[in-house]
């Protein structure tokens, strides 16, 4: 959807069915609590995003991010800190809503309540595809909305080369996201670049298929279930065998300049398209500059 067609009553429906799912449709309303108090009824547009906060992420330099991302902090009733997104992502101009769980605390195995954390995580993973499900069905444009449109303009034939020839095989990109959504749309993207693609959605699943397929890329997600990407990353650098394949790590998350220096190249979500292919050809040129 177009900035424009953000209206305060709009806004006011998302928050009510993220909260109907997070809370119970019976969450009692509290007296000075609405999080969307003092926003004007007839707000528009910019207006209305006052009502969120604005995330501040890189500014600057190879891995800052090229959209829009505004949060609403509306928690659930296991953990106060869970989001609600208003984001470009891949497709400038086109804002669509969606769910952080806002729950990357750095919790040690040998911490007391690390099992509890991890059931909290879960809890959070799988109350983030609810919302973002109701959302979708109450008519919101969601990722998979967003998924949806590129994938209708990917269909319409291959990135032109030459002559409208196809372009050349670029070789093969394992793509590894636990949001199903955007990693489809990426894939569309990615084939009409001249890519093979090959996806998969949580972190053991994408070590496996990198031992398997050695791919030429592996576009690796940070926030990943079963293991996440720096864990994905520690094994595959630590194995000859897979320590030469190029990673472009990407993420919305807070992610340390120590972290990333374990990728080929860090890339903040969301980005939009054109940032996505200038970053792979940064990674595979340094690639084959080192060869």
């Amino acid at each position: 959807m177009k900035l424009a067609a953000l209206t305060a009553p709009l806004l006011r429906q998302a928050v009510a069915v993220y909260q109907a799912v997070a809370y119970g449709v019976d969450r009692p309303v509290r007296p000075g609590q609405d999080p969307l108090q003092g926003l004007p009824a007839d707000a528009v547009g910019d207006v209305v995003l006052r009502a969120f906060q604005r995330e501040a992420g890189p500014t600057s330099g190879p891995a800052a991010g090229g959209c829009q991302r505004f949060l609403l902090r509306l928690g659930n009733r296991n953990y106060p800190f869970m989001k609600l997104v208003f984001q470009e992502h891949l497709v400038p101009g086109e804002f669509y809503f969606g769910v952080d769980t806002h729950d990357q605390l750095e919790i040690q195995p040998n911490f007391p309540d690390y099992e509890q954390w991890l059931a909290v995580r879960r809890f959070n993973r799988d109350l983030k595809v609810q919302i973002e499900q109701a959302l979708t069905a109450a008519g919101f444009d969601t990722a998979a909305v967003m998924r949806r449109r590129v994938l209708e303009q990917s269909g319409r034939g291959p990135a032109a080369g030459e002559h409208g020839a196809a372009p050349p095989c670029r070789g093969l990109c394992l793509i590894v996201d636990d949001e199903e959504d955007l990693a489809c749309a990426v894939e569309a993207l990615l084939q009409r670049a001249g890519f093979r693609t090959w996806k998969v959605y949580d972190g053991r699943a994408g070590l496996l298929a990198a031992q398997e397929l050695q791919p030429d890329l592996l576009l690796l997600d940070y926030e990943l279930p079963e293991l996440d990407g720096l864990q994905v990353l520690a094994q595959l650098r630590a194995d000859p065998a897979t320590s030469h394949i190029p990673v472009l790590l990407n993420s919305a998350a807070r992610v340390s300049a120590a972290d990333r220096q374990h990728a080929d190249a860090f890339l903040c979500k969301p980005f939009p398209e054109a940032m996505l292919h200038e970053a792979i050809d940064r990674v595979l040129a340094r690639r084959e500059g080192r060869r």
